[in-house]
């Protein structure tokens, strides 16, 4: 039997594709990055406006002339023209002494009947940054695609914001430490700490007062979650909600980072949406290109895999067999399992519905 578990990848060094769009309402503006080029990580790859009310200009009543077959001809924008508030639409004469009629606001120019202007002004500019530092490999109006190599770790929550700061452990005595710490002064000032705890409502707020620029933690009570949406630094659950133990495999690659800038995308996790949140790590890759994570594969034996539920919740291993035919488990029935040779050498027997594929 097929089956396909569900995909997070935890990688120590990756080739990282991403793709970031613009909305669709708004109204992409001319592409300023073209393919080939290198970018940073908070670098804004893509700009649109939303646009909303119409605004119509008379060329002819704004130069004083009621001669508007002669207006129309100083019109120098067409119907398309993306134009910047003080953009010149129109210009009566030459040299130093010509008029010019400027554009109101930014916007599109949606229409010129005769000596009128009809331009549909944004009510709002979106930036789209890259969030991960790369190459980027395809540009349209509404997308780009930037490819990066470094350590890629998934989540299972973010509360949706971002950062790229440097990753830093949390001292020995915790968010209780990093309290009793000058915020002028801390060199937790403007850096992601790691936690290995649950978070707490204290631990949120000790963050807030010192200035932190991002949280990475295993877990947190789902009764935070409206708390950690208002917060203005990104908060990562690698675990997800409730009072779960880290991942080994997940923090250890996270703690051999300690130090390096990390890109923490903690977008909301939405089925309809292609982020996840995840935190990628760029790393140097020795000269050779790392392979792209596999995606949505079927199981097979050899797999690397997170087992998500008791009494092996947390740990990771490889799958060494999967039975043909449903195996018993410790509630009385028999599903369909995978046999797991986990961290410590022994073998799980999981069912596959435990099973969360490492990518």
């Amino acid at each position: 039997m097929s089956y396909y578990p569900e995909t997070r990848v935890v990688k120590g060094l990756a080739r990282v594709v991403r793709e970031r769009q613009l909305p669709a309402h708004a109204a992409p503006r001319p592409a300023a990055v073209p393919t080939g080029l290198m970018i940073e990580a908070v670098q804004v790859v893509l700009q649109g406006d939303v646009l909303r009310d119409f605004r119509l200009i008379d060329v002819a009543d704004a130069f004083d002339t009621r001669d508007a077959e002669r207006a129309a001809g100083w019109i120098e924008v067409t119907e398309g023209d993306r134009v910047m508030e003080g953009q010149p639409l129109a210009r009566r004469g030459k040299g130093r002494r010509a008029r010019t009629l400027d554009s109101p606001a930014n916007g599109v120019i949606a229409r010129v009947d005769g000596a009128r202007i009809v331009l549909q002004v944004s009510e709002q500019t979106i930036e789209i940054l890259s969030k991960i530092p790369g190459e980027i490999t395809a540009a349209e109006p509404h997308a780009v695609h930037i490819a990066g190599i470094g350590a890629l770790i998934q989540c299972l929550w973010g509360n949706g914001r971002y950062a790229f700061t440097t990753l830093r452990g949390l001292p020995e005595s915790g968010f209780a430490g990093l309290s009793k710490l000058d915020v002028r002064i801390s060199e937790y000032r403007n850096v992601a700490v790691l936690s290995l705890q649950p978070l707490t409502r204290g631990d949120l707020l000790v963050a807030q007062q010192q200035a932190l620029a991002g949280i990475i933690a295993p877990s947190m009570s789902s009764a935070l979650r409206e708390f950690a949406q208002e917060l203005s630094f990104p908060v990562l659950l690698t675990e997800g909600f409730g009072d779960r133990q880290p991942t080994e495999l997940i923090y250890r690659l996270l703690q051999s980072n300690i130090g390096r800038q990390a890109a923490l995308n903690a977008a909301i996790p939405d089925p309809w949406s292609p982020d996840r949140p995840e935190i990628m790590i760029p790393l140097p890759s020795g000269g050779s290109l790392p392979a792209t994570p596999a995606l949505h594969e079927r199981l097979a034996v050899g797999a690397r895999v997170r087992l998500t539920r008791a009494p092996w919740g947390e740990q990771t291993g490889e799958v060494v067999e999967l039975p043909a035919t449903p195996q018993p488990v410790e509630n009385g029935l028999r599903v369909p399992c995978a046999r797991v040779r986990v961290s410590d050498g022994r073998i799980a027997v999981v069912p596959l519905a435990n099973l969360e594929s490492l990518g």
